[in-house]
């Protein structure tokens, strides 16, 4: 009898020692999944402020207010995210494409115009999202080109997409004028 109870408590033993170790990987999965959830939603909170206070800015100087369009967000967030993933920061991305081939690409309605607006930071909490989004808009309106980028009255729909890594964030801002019809 001793012989048989023996290898039934290894194999319960093994057995209790697997289930505690996939509970330990679905627990950390589920705190992977739930951080990058919260890390998502400030994100977009963000890119929804930038494009709030752009549409008051332009209120303010008397120009139509543009209208979000989600694939320019998309267009706009990969950029960010390539530039802070490639560890550059400019318009044109190392492989040459310009904002307006991005853009082309990502858009499904005929455009006749398209302007971007980057920026780049280091040390601000991307939780703030209010805080961070009247820096950003308020360093673009501080810029000539990037001011007359946010306050062109030709440009109808606009996408805003920003990336963290840590407390190194990008933000891209597409601008075009489209020939969809309203």
């Amino acid at each position: 009898m001793k012989s048989r109870i023996v290898p039934r408590l290894v194999v319960i033993g093994v057995g209790l020692a697997l289930i505690l170790l996939m509970a330990q990987a679905l627990g950390a999965q589920w705190r992977s999944h739930r951080g990058s959830t919260a890390r998502v939603s400030y994100l977009y909170e963000l890119e929804r402020t930038i494009y709030r206070l752009t549409n008051e800015a332009r209120r303010k100087h008397g120009v139509p207010a543009l209208t979000w369009e989600t694939s320019l967000r998309d267009v706009a967030r990969a950029h960010s995210v390539d530039m802070l993933r490639r560890n550059y920061f400019s318009h044109s991305s190392p492989d040459g494409r310009s904002p307006h081939e991005r853009i082309r690409s990502g858009y499904p309605f005929g455009l006749s115009s398209s302007g971007e607006n980057i920026w780049m930071g280091t040390g601000h909490d991307p939780r703030d999202a209010s805080r961070l989004a009247h820096i950003i808009v308020n360093n673009w309106m501080s810029s000539a080109g990037h001011r007359q980028n946010l306050l062109n009255p030709e440009y109808t729909d606009i996408g805003v997409g920003a990336a963290v890594q840590g407390r190194n964030i990008r933000v891209t801002q597409v601008f075009v004028r489209t020939r969809k019809s309203r």
